[in-house]
């Protein structure tokens, strides 16, 4: 890496965050190495700053990122940009300049680049899109909706990776015909799916039952079904339990911790009886 001392620090692409910004750092990408040039790093504008880079923010630009995802797809294959899109979403960090660099070599190569596994940022984009797969079907197996007074479904999660975007068609396919919302509280976006159509991700989203609780003076947001459900299923846990039997360890295998917070099982059931 350069520093001040023997030239000029390296350029960073910063994207905003979003995978449409992100294709347009990756179109500098492009046009750099059709140049005859190195591809510059790719990052998000607020993950970690290097100590000697030149850091250069990108513009979004929706439009450009539709056409050049659409090249992308007719060149490379929608499956190998299936894998740069899922590789985006992990939380692996590097793994968005990985995939920059794995696009350059599919636009160069076509799908066959993805089998050059020796390459750094060929791995890369195996396993962070491998991490993302995981966890998009470990939450689908840990959604609990919840109905509210307003006949609508509300689910919260906290994923480590971006994974809503990798969850929609599940559950829209699941439930065509209900309005519900899936909340990824650590990043505040959303899925939001209304009856009969396609769903949307809501990048600026806030609900929390205990928010509309304390709005509402201090009854939850839940339907008089949803809390009759809630308290029978209490009731059952606590009867089916076998003190004896418990194990958390166990238990916490199967099942991470992280995820209880927004387990209804684990949230609603009388202490000690996990």
């Amino acid at each position: 890496m350069s520093d001040t001392g023997r030239g000029q620090p390296d350029a960073v692409l910063l994207h905003d965050g979003s995978f449409s910004c992100f294709l347009c750092a990756v179109a500098e990408c492009l046009n750099a190495a059709m140049a005859g040039g190195r591809p510059p790093a790719v990052r998000s504008a607020g993950g970690p700053a290097g100590l000697f880079e030149n850091p250069v923010p990108v513009a979004r630009d929706d439009a450009r990122a539709a056409v050049l995802w659409k090249r992308l797809c007719s060149r490379a294959g929608d499956a190998s940009m299936r894998l740069v899109f899922e590789a985006f979403c992990s939380d692996r960090p590097g793994a968005d300049s990985s995939a920059a660099v794995a696009v350059c070599r599919l636009w160069r190569e076509g799908p066959r680049a993805l089998s050059d596994l020796a390459a750094a940022d060929m791995l890369e984009l195996e396993k962070a899109s491998a991490r993302s797969r995981a966890e998009a079907h470990l939450i689908s197996g840990l959604v609990r909706f919840s109905e509210l007074a307003d006949g609508s479904w509300y689910a919260s999660v906290r994923p480590s990776c971006d994974v809503l975007p990798l969850i929609g068609d599940h559950f829209s396919a699941r439930f065509p015909d209900a309005l519900w919302a899936i909340h990824d509280l650590g990043r505040g976006s959303a899925l939001v799916h209304e009856a009969g159509a396609p769903w949307v991700l809501a990048r600026s989203f806030s609900f929390t039952a205990e928010e509309e609780a304390q709005a509402s003076g201090g009854v939850p947001p839940y339907s008089a079904a949803e809390r009759e459900l809630r308290h029978a299923w209490s009731r059952y846990f606590d009867a089916v339990a076998i003190q004896e039997r418990s194990n958390p360890r166990l238990q916490a295998g199967h099942m991470p911790k992280r995820y209880w917070a927004d387990l209804p099982e684990m949230n609603d059931a009388p202490e000690g009886s996990q």
